[in-house]
């Protein structure tokens, strides 16, 4: 009764069925996975393997009759499946098990029901073989092949993440699930028709091997700690690998790459390396990241990043691990070491492979604070720094980050950091993930900038530590900060502390502008604040009532009350306080670290722009930046007149600085923004603009021979802006470069060469060379998705008006006579009235008048 009962459900509407699916992946539970994994890799890129799978299992609750397991594009062995009570299959003879390809499920009915494990402790073993056949375009596992010393090789690997594993085997694909992994991998012998594999990586170590009569060579691993299905990883080829161990700890970086491209990973290894010791540094401790090695592997395919869950079997793009000289461009470099810089420290804010895991639960917060972490560390970085006692704080990377959050988070529709608080990682939708990880990063140095840089990082690392091998939550973390950063809580910040304010920003979506209103009819002068939510859409530009942490510089500092070390918040309500301006400007937002924008009263702009006309090394580089950036988004929402934004940008063929021109790129690039009035004629305006701004410091740049990185990342930035609002040198310049090209196939310089793709795209043309390598078709991919965005940009926007003309001053004299001011009538032919208004008439009458005297004044020659 109860399998026709389960029959009628099946057979009965789509949604009962979905009901009835949900109900079942959580009535058994994982508890171990064993694989025994049988590679076939044929030279001839016909490829698979053979897969046994035994399952441990238990019962969630009573009556389960039907297992649903999570496969797809898998061909299982008629009459493998198995359910076991010790030697008992329990499996229905009559119908064992239904494999539905299309929606990826494989249920298994029994004859009678499981046993609770609550009541009797009893586990069950699924035993289930297959074979997975595959190619390149294969999920979750697949082929790769590629070039080695001219000879066709190929290469299996896995990425699980968020929810493939089921292309691998068959599954519980629940992401809360979590189990032991057993591998062992058969590797077979030398064959004239099969590629010798001589690699085979797994998420655990490898306990031992050794040699069958048939000639295989069997790898079996140490079981792995419980890992979800996403943490998964299992890697087969044949390459070579090089490492290196950190100073204090047994952790050891392993590069495994083709054998004879080994020297191109010297630099991201002495580079993780470097990395791996920051991190010792940071935390004070000589704990391992991870028990084991970490195992990097680089594959022969464009991949997009690390996958956020992977800890000591990583997989990226070679694109994203090799460093290649010829190919490797300065933004695939910062990339590249951005990327390690991240997953490193994701991982040693907990993983599966710690002696004790820690684990979070808000994952985003994880996320953000990895995200933060990585930007601390590159600075340290590139700054030489090896030692915790000398921190440097993030500033140039902490407006980066800021920028890129806030180009995404201005939008109603960006959801609240804090509604992700139940939601996994790999689960943050994609549109989200940067979001994610680089507003909460922003949040962090706003949050490290108002207490202090020593401080802040003390509290965190404290916290980190004394957290090892237990839970962190958010509200855990933000009481040990408040505990570890308030000296005296009744007078801290107006009462405010990092928790409040920490927590104002977390719930809310968006991000305030800070309308600033100086009173300079009084002394001291009165500087009124009134934050509101920022928008490009003006019905969305309501109050808003996020806790920001006020900072400031002015002009003239001698009396500035609150100039070294402000401390006030303001929330809903508009702040006023007393300053000595003594007639200059004030600057809020110091450091450029606080996560809004600042729009000041006319007068206040004027005074910006002229400072920074007459000096603008007066004003900090980060202050410069945050400046430009705002001047570009409040032209575009509206609230900044085009005259004063104009003002206060001529001075930028001054400027110099590298941050700064970041935060004009990023600026310019709000104008194009999706609810922006923009025009096609107001944007070649303000093209034409940033052509006479940009010229300077092109020249300067290309026509400097320092090859340090931050120079080279410096002039591509500049390069790639200067191509794209149309500056004549630089297209001038990618036209010689493609002419060149096209003669001679001749690489082009990497720095430059995503401009001269989207030159290529923009400019029609058609015979782009020969082959390209993975560092080129990445930088032509990228290319050529920005030009499709300003094609698509140019497209939504309305043509637009010119600008009327300026009026000319006359340097004649005329005499004119007065008529009155009336229109003028005339009846036309056919008896139609026809109006002519004065001002056209008078213009007529003038020319005439103007026509006559020339005749008068001119000598007349007489034809005899």
């Amino acid at each position: 009764m109860l399998i026709f009962a389960i029959f009628l459900i099946l057979a009965s509407s789509s949604s009962a069925y979905v009901l009835e699916e949900e109900c079942l992946n959580y009535t058994v539970y994982p508890v171990q996975y064993e694989l025994t994994l049988i590679p076939h890799v044929y030279k001839d890129g016909n490829s698979y393997y053979d897969c046994d799978l035994v399952i441990t299992i238990i019962a969630n609750g009573p009556n389960v009759n039907i297992i649903e397991l999570d496969a797809k594009d898998l061909e299982i062995k008629r009459d493998s499946v198995q359910v076991l009570d010790g030697n008992v299959n329990l499996v229905n003879e009559y119908r064992p098990y239904e494999f539905d390809n299309s929606r990826g499920k494989l249920f298994i009915y029994l004859r009678e029901p499981l046993k609770q494990y609550s009541l009797s402790r009893q586990q069950y073993f699924i035993r289930i073989s297959f074979l997975k056949r595959l190619s390149s375009e294969s999920d979750g596992i697949f082929l790769v092949q590629y070039d080695e010393d001219g000879k066709q090789q190929y290469l299996f690997t896995t990425r699980l993440s968020p929810n493939k594993a089921k292309y691998f085997f068959p599954c519980f694909d629940n992401p809360q699930f979590e189990a032991v992994f057993k591998f062992k991998v058969y590797v077979t012998s030398p064959h004239p028709s099969l590629q010798y594999c001589n690699t085979s990586l797994v998420i655990a170590d490898e306990q031992k091997r050794h040699q069958e009569k048939d000639g295989y060579t069997i790898i079996e691993y140490i079981p792995s700690p419980q890992v979800a299905l996403y943490q998964v990883g299992f890697h087969h080829s044949n390459f070579g690998s090089r490492q290196t161990t950190a100073k204090k700890t047994n952790d050891t970086l392993v590069i495994w790459a083709p054998g004879s491209t080994l020297k191109h990973y010297d630099f991201i290894l002495v580079y993780g390396e470097t990395i791996i010791n920051l991190i010792h540094e940071y935390a004070a401790i000589n704990r391992p990241i991870v028990n084991g090695p970490i195992n990097v592997v680089s594959v022969p395919k464009i991949l997009h990043g690390y996958e956020i869950g992977s800890w000591n079997l990583l997989t990226n793009s070679d694109t994203r691990l090799a460093y290649i000289n010829e190919l490797t461009s300065i933004k695939q470099m910062e990339r590249m070491k951005f990327e390690l810089a991240q997953q490193l420290s994701r991982i040693w804010l907990g993983n599966p492979g710690e002696v004790q895991r820690t684990r979070w639960k808000e994952e985003w917060f994880k996320e953000g604070v990895a995200g933060y972490l990585a930007y601390y560390l590159l600075t340290q970085y590139n700054n030489g720094m090896v030692s915790y006692k000398q921190r440097l704080p993030i500033g140039i990377y902490g407006l980066e980050m800021k920028h890129k959050a806030m180009a995404i988070d201005w939008a109603h529709t960006t959801p609240a950091l804090a509604s992700f608080n139940r939601t996994l990682a790999i689960e943050i939708p994609n549109r989200y993930k940067d979001l994610v990880t680089t507003k909460t990063a922003s949040l962090l140095w706003m949050v490290e900038n108002w207490i202090g840089t020593e401080k802040f990082h003390q509290a965190l690392v404290n916290y980190i530590n004394s957290r090892r091998g237990k839970h962190i939550s958010l509200i855990d973390f933000m009481a040990s900060l408040d505990h570890d950063t308030v000296e005296c809580f009744h007078q801290f910040f107006n009462g405010s502390t990092s928790s409040r304010v920490l927590n104002s920003w977390f719930h809310q979506s968006g991000y305030p502008v800070v309308n600033v209103l100086v009173l300079r009819d009084r002394t001291p002068n009165a500087v009124q604040m009134k934050q509101v939510r920022f928008s490009y859409i003006e019905k969305e530009r309501v109050d808003s009532n996020y806790l920001i942490p006020i900072s400031y510089i002015v002009q003239h500092n001698q009396n500035c009350f609150n100039c070294f070390q402000p401390r006030f918040t303001i929330g809903s309500q508009t702040y006023t306080f007393r300053e000595n301006l003594n007639g200059g400007w004030i600057i809020l937002n110091r450091n450029a670290s606080g996560y809004y924008r600042v729009n000041y009263d006319e007068e206040t702009w004027r005074l910006i722009a002229k400072a920074l006309q007459d000096d603008h090394t007066a004003i900090d580089e980060l202050n410069r930046a945050q400046i430009v950036n705002d001047v570009f988004a409040l032209f575009a929402a509206g609230s900044l007149r085009e005259d004063i934004a104009l003002d206060v940008l001529d001075y930028l063929n001054k400027e110099l600085s590298h941050v700064v021109w970041e935060s004009v790129v990023s600026g310019f690039d709000l104008l194009k923004t999706e609810g922006v009035k923009m025009t096609r004629t107001l944007y070649e305006e303000w093209k034409e603009f940033m052509q006479t701004k940009v010229s300077v410091i092109y020249k300067r740049l290309t026509m400097s021979l320092e090859q340090h990185s931050n120079v080279r990342l410096f002039r591509s930035t500049i390069v790639q802006f200067a191509c794209s609002v149309e500056y004549e040198p630089c297209l001038l310049e990618m036209n010689q470069q493609y002419r060149e090209q096209i003669r001679t196939n001749k690489r082009l310089n990497p720095d430059y060469r995503e401009t001269f793709y989207y030159y290529f795209f923009s400019g029609g043309k058609s015979n782009i060379g020969g082959n390209l390598s993975r560092c080129e078709l990445e930088d032509k991919t990228s290319a050529e998705h920005l030009w499709r965005l300003e094609n698509k940009f140019l497209y939504r926007i309305p043509k637009g008006e010119p600008k009327p003309l300026p009026i000319m001053k006359s340097t004649t004299t005329t005499t004119t006579t007065e008529f009155p001011i009336t229109p003028s009538i005339i009846t036309t032919g056919r008896g139609v009235v026809a109006f002519i208004p004065f001002t056209t008439l008078l213009s007529a009458v003038l020319i005439l008048i103007t026509l006559i005297e020339e005749m008068e004044r001119s000598p007349c020659v007489v034809d005899t």
